[in-house]
């Protein structure tokens, strides 16, 4: 049985189970010195491919479970609840296997191939534990936020959320557009995941969700992982940790405290280059969406900078404390929520 609940010093991360529920990032941001340092359980890893491709997602699945497996590792495979005690037992970061796109399960000739879920069985077999429907735009599951008419989930995004629930894995929503998310919800049997977004009651962005979203997502037992990403979380010149508590407050007003955590979309080992750099290196794709949805100007900055480094959870701890959490609440958001919803979708796994 996994423990929740441990009453420890509100700012403190000794005791919690500590989880970002998705991080980015090729090999050396995983496992340096800093982020393991910076006393997570486990992080959510983004295979970070491009394409997203049957091919690509393939070797890069395979390269990162040997890797995960070799000897002397400080990596810890996570494929079920069980794992997370045996990662911390072992003083090892668990690490979550998960994808940012359907299109991994190879091309769709028809809506509902066979081969499309055989791929997936395959994937989850060899530790995939989390796909994300779409990305920002259709894939042949079902439409991404960037879309301009929303057609919703199709048939194979329906087949695909059955059999992850069937397997034992979790369906990500963060990038689906507003129909997308609300079928996918609604047709799943068990635990859904938003491991990264926002709130659009709090910023109108179409990259972020609406309320009803939140409450069908509480209303399935599901998590909300709030980002970092502040070019969505607020209009203002500036921002910081306080931008990403007050989505959170609003996930928790809405959806209840057991819905509410932390998805950085970031590397684990921090991305300190100034915010002048971040928001340069996402002009061209601006300028080619831009007048679609959720593509509007940046307001130059794209991450809260006092997060940007591998200890964002004690910085996110510490903000929780001053907001007037109290720790038992803490202690879900910064992992517990996730760690148990985890160990739900996963225990036929």
């Amino acid at each position: 049985m996994l423990n929740f609940g441990t009453a420890v010093a509100q700012t403190s991360l000794s005791g919690r189970y500590v989880v970002d529920a998705l991080a980015i990032g090729g090999a050396g941001s995983v496992d340096g010195p800093e982020v393991l340092a910076a006393k997570m359980d486990a992080l959510v890893l983004d295979l970070t491919i491009f394409p997203r491709a049957l091919p690509q997602a393939t070797e890069a699945l395979a390269a990162w479970t040997a890797r995960v497996g070799e000897a002397g590792t400080a990596l810890h495979l996570i494929r079920n609840g069980q794992d997370f005690q045996k990662a911390r037992a072992d003083n090892k970061l668990g690490v979550v296997i998960a994808c940012q796109d359907a299109s991994v399960l190879g091309p769709s000739v028809i809506s509902y191939s066979d081969q499309n879920l055989e791929n997936l069985r395959t994937m989850h077999a060899s530790g995939l534990r989390i796909l994300q429907l779409t990305h920002n735009e259709r894939t042949a599951a079902g439409d991404g936020f960037i879309e301009p008419h929303d057609g919703g989930l199709s048939l194979l995004g329906a087949r695909v959320v059955e059999e992850m629930g069937r397997l034992g894995g979790l369906i990500d929503l963060s990038h689906c557009s507003d129909r997308t998310t609300i079928e996918a919800i609604g047709l799943s049997n068990g635990p859904i995941a938003i491991t990264h977004a926002g709130c659009r009651a709090l910023n109108s962005s179409m990259r972020n969700k609406t309320d009803e979203a939140i409450r069908a997502l509480a209303d399935k037992g599901g998590f909300f992982g709030v980002f970092m990403m502040s070019r969505w979380l607020t209009d203002r010149d500036t921002s910081s940790v306080e931008d990403v508590v007050d989505h959170i407050d609003h996930v928790v007003n809405i959806g209840g405290v057991e819905v509410a955590g932390f998805g950085s979309d970031q590397p684990a080992m921090g991305d300190d280059s100034p915010q002048a750099s971040k928001v340069a290196r996402l002009a061209e794709y601006q300028a080619r969406n831009m007048g679609r949805p959720g593509a509007e100007p940046l307001n130059g900055h794209v991450t809260c900078a006092d997060m940007d480094g591998p200890d964002r959870m004690t910085v996110l701890a510490q903000a929780l404390d001053r907001r007037g959490y109290v720790a038992l609440d803490i202690d879900k958001i910064v992992g517990g929520n996730f760690v148990r919803i985890f160990s739900d979708a996963t225990s036929n796994a």
